[in-house]
């Protein structure tokens, strides 16, 4: 028998506040998210998780909330199936504040839930919710085991509290979580892109030629061929862009402790990265996509390139 499957997707957009910088960027900016965003790729990975087979991709109900979430905060994807509501999100950095950030969401889904089908709260008749499950899909560099658990409980003052929320955590970096990686191609393909960018990294390379030879090496060996051979430049774009969050986040905790600079420096830099990221664009766009490398290592082409697109 074949369930009906529901999703609700969310947020819509994501939001950073820098100090009294602000920027907002789009949930889909981030790679993981654009590949799962096709009900197909989804629908696998559940599936994968699960030990389900479901078959049909038109199953899924999607239906975006937009919404904006500040400090980092976002749920990349939920979605109802049977009596579970699913939430997705995917993380480059290990937090235990995950399960609060669960709750947030849950909460805001349940909220929606409840609107939608005009449950009366304060009725005699008991209104049954689906069940949450909130799964996180961990890539950074910290080693982490395959799978663990945190758990709301563990950030209360108290242990003799009420309420209980976990966060299951998938290490889905290369080598981790192998028979996940078999039931999932498209989770498999973008662990494989993603240690590949760090491997030529390590060998020297810049970020954007590092992103470029990994999407050859992966487009030459079939991994992700499809997908990347449609979308290659907007694949670097994206990286390029999520790599780039990841330094910005990292020197703002360092220049805080730089009293009357940090404003400055963090507007300067948002400004160059800006500029690079529209150079790119407007290269992708002139179909000179293999020359986008040269402008992590040559200061001299891309001063060139930058008069060229009249980017100031």
């Amino acid at each position: 028998m074949r369930k009906n499957l529901k999703m609700y997707s969310k947020p819509g957009r994501a939001a950073y506040r820098l100090r009294r910088f602000f920027v907002r960027r789009n949930y889909k900016d981030r790679l993981f998210v654009a590949l799962f965003h096709s009900k197909k790729e989804l629908l696998q990975l559940y599936n994968g998780l699960n030990g389900t087979n479901y078959t049909n991709p038109d199953d899924l109900e999607i239906t975006t909330m937009d919404d904006v979430v500040y400090l980092g905060m976002k749920n990349d994807c939920s979605f109802m199936i049977g009596s579970y509501l699913n939430l997705y999100e995917q993380q480059s950095t290990f937090c235990p504040n995950m399960p609060i950030r669960g709750l947030i969401y849950l909460i805001d889904i349940y909220q929606s839930y409840i609107a939608k089908h005009q449950f009366n709260l304060y009725g005699r008749k008991r209104i049954m919710l689906p069940t949450p499950k909130y799964i996180v899909f961990y890539n950074g560099t910290e080693e982490r085991p395959d799978r663990e658990e945190c758990r709301l409980s563990e950030s209360f003052k108290e242990s003799d509290g009420c309420l209980e929320f976990v966060a299951t955590v998938y290490n889905i970096n290369k080598g981790h979580n192998q028979e996940l990686m078999k039931q999932c191609s498209t989770l498999a393909g973008y662990s494989t892109l993603i240690d590949m960018v760090r491997n030529y990294q390590k060998a020297g390379m810049g970020l954007a030629e590092a992103v470029d030879a990994a999407c050859v090496y992966c487009i030459e060996n079939d991994i992700l061929r499809e997908y990347l051979e449609k979308n290659r430049s907007e694949v670097m774009r994206v990286l390029l862009t999520e790599y780039d969050a990841k330094k910005q986040r990292k020197m703002d905790m360092r220049d805080a402790r730089e009293e009357g600079k940090a404003e400055g420096r963090a507007e300067g830099e948002a400004e160059e990265r800006t500029k690079f990221l529209r150079l790119i664009d407007a290269m992708a766009a002139d179909g000179k996509t293999a020359e986008i490398p040269r402008l992590s290592r040559e200061p001299g082409f891309l001063r060139e390139m930058e008069n060229e697109y009249h980017i100031r």
